[in-house]
């Protein structure tokens, strides 16, 4: 699969590529949302973005609006907390999921597939994860980065 990023946060985009790549899917990170904006009306085959609501003082009202129209996956990432009304407009707008920071990125990554599985079906799932055998060190690796991610999270 592959997932973009939006966010401004090294760390976040970090841990989601090495967690990404357990299923040899690629997270593509952006700093801005013109990027990727610019990145996905020139490649129609990304499957999912995920994104934080504000970068670099612009909120992402206007990247929804540019990518009405590509059917893929929508993951809000943030901290804030978001009123029911709020949330509905985000909905309307595209947004198919709104996840609270700090987040499990596995978890963020099940919901990408449980999205697409909706949006386009078992069978593209299938297509886009690769078989992968298993490196119980890569694992073992990617598991110690996580623990390390969410220690720097609550450490602050």
């Amino acid at each position: 699969m592959k997932i973009i990023l939006v966010d401004e946060n090294e760390e976040t985009c970090k841990i989601l590529k090495e967690v990404a790549q357990l299923s040899q899917s690629d997270v593509l990170c952006f700093s801005s949302f013109a990027e990727a904006a610019s990145y996905l009306a020139q490649n129609p085959d990304v499957d999912a973005v995920i994104f934080e609501r504000q970068i670099k003082g612009v909120v992402v009202d206007e990247f929804l609006t540019k990518t009405t129209d590509i059917d893929i996956p929508k993951i809000l990432l943030t901290s804030a907390t978001i009123k029911a009304e709020e949330a509905k407009a985000l909905e309307d707008k595209g947004v198919d999921k709104i996840v609270p920071k700090p987040f499990n990125p596995l978890e963020v990554l099940t919901d990408v597939v449980e999205l697409l599985k909706e949006k386009r079906g078992e069978e593209y799932i299938k297509e886009r994860l690769h078989t992968v055998n298993a490196d119980r060190s890569a694992l073992k690796k990617a598991l110690q980065k996580l623990i390390e991610f969410f220690k720097k999270l609550f450490s602050r």
